[in-house]
């Protein structure tokens, strides 16, 4: 409770910023893919988390003069893994295939610094919240009713880029996860559905 409170009160607190004469507000459409296939082993299962992706409608307010932002985006995102069960020899099948449902609201600190024009690079980052929207349950006997996906995780972006036109926006972004993504009630298991904190991402916005 102390970590969901943390992590909103910082969202709340980079989204009122008081607004400047000279700023610029625009808004776009931004998009992510995930680019980790990571997978974790733990006695007789193993988690494979397969993709990701995210897209929903972003804003960006800046300050021309010291070219500084808040960049703040509303992300429906979808993450799919694959749960296995190993037997004793080692050989692996497809238990069942999980697919979670979230909100995402990222909120950045941006900085952006010209090189050649129309070309600027930027450097962002900030807190994120994801609120479970909707999830497969597990019915595999081994884990069913042991295994829950969480309603709230929160974590850090940090992530860079270049904007061209001051239109594309591409990037790469590197998430700190500081919650976990799953209950499990046996431990053993903690490692295998919540084995890795960090990710990366391919980011890409469109500005109106």
């Amino acid at each position: 409770m102390k970590t969901k409170k943390l992590f909103l009160s910082s969202l709340i607190l980079f989204l009122v910023i008081g607004p400047a004469a000279n700023a610029q507000l625009r808004f776009g459409l931004r998009g992510e893919v995930g680019l980790n296939t990571p997978s974790f082993s733990e006695d007789v299962i193993k988690v494979e988390n397969l993709n990701s992706f995210k897209l929903g409608p972003t804003a960006e307010f800046t300050f021309p003069i010291v070219n500084l932002g808040i960049e703040g985006s509303l992300l429906y995102s979808n993450d799919r893994m694959n749960v296995k069960s190993v037997s004793e020899e080692g050989a692996q099948s497809v238990a069942q295939k999980v697919s979670n449902h979230y909100l995402d609201i990222p909120v950045n600190v941006k900085y952006k610094f010209g090189l050649l024009l129309p070309v600027k690079v930027f450097i962002a980052g900030g807190p994120y919240a994801r609120f479970l929207v909707a999830s497969d349950e597990f019915t595999w006997e081994m884990i069913k009713g042991k295994v829950e996906a969480k309603n709230f995780e929160a974590g850090i972006n940090l992530g860079a880029g270049a904007e061209v036109f001051s239109r594309l926006a591409i990037g790469v972004n590197y998430g700190i996860r500081m919650t976990d993504n799953y209950s499990v009630d046996e431990p053993k298991w903690t490692d295998a559905f919540n084995g890795k904190k960090g990710t990366w991402s391919l980011t890409a916005a469109v500005y109106f």
